[in-house]
């Protein structure tokens, strides 16, 4: 796969991470107010779980991109 379709697929990655927090805000009954840990699911995945996906994922495009 070339470089640029690598930055491609990761561009569109890193936009989909966003889509979870999106749905727990909007979806009816609140699932993003469900509290884990005394911190709102929301919290969880902006927080901790997004971020935490986005670098692994950065990282791996960044090293298939520059083979």
């Amino acid at each position: 796969m070339s470089a640029a379709r690598w930055r491609w697929f990761g561009m569109l990655t890193l936009t989909l991470l966003l889509l979870p927090l999106l749905l727990l805000t909007l979806v009816p009954g609140a699932p993003g107010a469900v509290r884990i840990g005394g911190v709102s699911l929301a919290w969880w995945y902006a927080g901790l779980v997004a971020p935490t996906l986005a670098t692994v994922l950065a990282t791996a495009v960044l090293v298939r991109s520059s083979e």
